[in-house]
């Protein structure tokens, strides 16, 4: 009796891990899930293999998103946190791991190569900041729990009339650094960063709305306790390219934060990989 009852127990322990482990395989490397899709969007894997995006598509690790002139698209990814894709814009999703909690394994990776991106955090790099990253060919963008926007112009873009090519960060929401081989700056709401090259410091300058719109302060969208207010706060991220409505006067809000990265013995300075 005692056997046959230990022997169910068993059984069923191993049959709770094998699901548990089959649960765990179908989502791995699964970084989110297309919203929608606005126009044409294209995604190329790993093993170079193109494809249009549709709406409800997955999107995995190593996925690179290339949106058309006048296209976008808006992805929801695994950890609560939303991106959406500018048109004329490349995005790669670098590295994705999520295991449903904050373990200190999830990371957040993407390379913006071109064109121009905004994202809401969600879990991942709200409490371990270093898990979250974005690289650009002058830069490297961490965050502090933020909604921000960036754009690369890059020489082929048409913002190229209207924008010096290189790296800017705007943020709507928290805070995020720009970091490149000569130094690190901090950008708080609307404050724009900039980076020109990679062995150039970053700079601070006025909002340019050619590219970015001034965002007013958040407010609560419905009463309710207060995770649930800042949860709907963050939740909410636009569906398009937003118009670009011209706003007098623009100065650089004081922002003291700016640390050099002196070079080292023997070599080249060079920022830190994550934050």
């Amino acid at each position: 009796m005692n056997t046959a009852s230990n022997t169910i127990i068993i059984l069923s322990l191993f049959l709770v891990a094998c699901l548990m482990l089959v649960s765990q395989g179908a989502y791995a490397g699964i970084a989110g899930h297309v919203m929608f899709v606005n126009g044409s969007v294209q995604v190329t894997n790993s093993a170079a293999q193109t494809r249009t995006l549709q709406k409800g598509d997955l999107i995995y690790e190593s996925d690179t998103v290339t949106t058309a002139k006048g296209a976008s698209a808006q992805i929801k990814m695994r950890d609560g946190g939303y991106i959406v894709i500018r048109p004329d814009s490349q995005l790669k999703f670098d590295s994705f791991i999520f295991s449903g909690e904050e373990d200190g394994s999830e990371r957040s990776f993407f390379s913006l190569l071109k064109g121009g991106i905004r994202a809401i955090t969600g879990l991942i790099g709200q409490k371990n900041k270093k898990s979250y990253r974005i690289t650009t060919p002058e830069s490297t963008i961490g965050i502090r729990g933020t909604d921000h926007e960036t754009f690369v112009v890059t020489a082929d873009s048409p913002l190229a009339a209207v924008a010096p090519l290189g790296t800017y960060n705007k943020v709507n929401r928290g805070e995020t650094t720009i970091t490149t081989e000569k130094g690190m700056i901090s950008v708080l709401p609307n404050q724009m960063g900039f980076a020109g090259a990679a062995d150039q410091m970053p700079l601070l300058q006025p909002l340019n709305l050619n590219l970015f719109t001034v965002a007013p302060p958040p407010t609560p969208q419905a009463r309710g306790d207060k995770k649930a207010v800042e949860v709907r706060n963050d939740a909410v991220v636009d569906n398009a390219v937003q118009e670009q409505d011209a706003v007098p006067g623009n100065p650089v809000q004081n922002n003291p934060v700016k640390t050099p990265i002196t070079g080292r013995t023997g070599g080249p300075s060079a920022p830190p990989l994550i934050f």
